[in-house]
């Protein structure tokens, strides 16, 4: 009886989990390289994910705005932006955004993402590609689609002592841009996540 238990239990959490790859869920990657945080970050965005970008984000992460966009109002807002956010002003405000956007489609190719030196606890990848599309109803949105970004990431130690990664840093440098479509309206990524502030 027991094996017959043990049995349906394996053959029931197979099933689930070949039915949530088919309908393009994966689970995200445990963060044992910066790469992983990376992907989990463009998970959070693209799910809505809230927890799972707090748990890419280090207590004392700082996002830094693109220095072309410091001191400039995001487009239908009257909010002035700062040289950068703290963790708690970044996720609060991604958090905003994942529950008033139509729709958000963030891409970072990993590929960028080089693995640290053995013994390496600090890592910095810079100039990375990325496109954050934002979706303000079905025909609208806004688009960053050009330019580069900084991560700093570090590694951290969670109460089973295991080593884990985390983002320290965010720099924006996506101020140059293509216009690509007629509906969106091209900017920053910083200019896209402060309208949601």
């Amino acid at each position: 009886m027991k094996e017959i238990t043990i049995g349906v239990t394996v053959v029931t959490a197979l099933l689930a989990l070949s039915c949530g790859e088919e309908e393009g869920i994966t689970r995200p990657p445990f963060a044992y390289f910066p790469v992983d945080v990376v992907e989990n970050l463009e998970i959070s965005f693209n799910r809505r994910d809230i927890d799972l970008l707090k748990e890419c984000l280090s207590r004392d992460f700082v996002f830094y705005f693109d220095p072309d966009d410091v001191g400039k109002n995001p487009p239908g807002s009257k909010y002035v932006i700062p040289e950068s956010w703290s963790y708690t002003e970044f996720w609060s405000v991604a958090e905003r955004m994942f529950q008033k956007a139509y729709s958000i489609s963030l891409s970072i190719p990993t590929s960028q993402i080089a693995a640290p030196k053995p013994g390496e606890n600090i890592y910095k990848a810079e100039n990375v590609s990325i496109s954050l599309l934002v979706m303000v109803n079905e025909n609208n949105g806004f688009i960053a689609d050009g330019g580069y970004c900084d991560f700093a990431f570090q590694v951290y130690y969670n109460e089973k002592k295991e080593k884990l990664w985390r983002l320290t840093g965010w720099w924006d440098f996506t101020s140059e841009y293509f216009d690509r479509a007629p509906a969106l309206i091209p900017t920053s990524l910083g200019m896209i996540l402060a309208a949601y502030k």
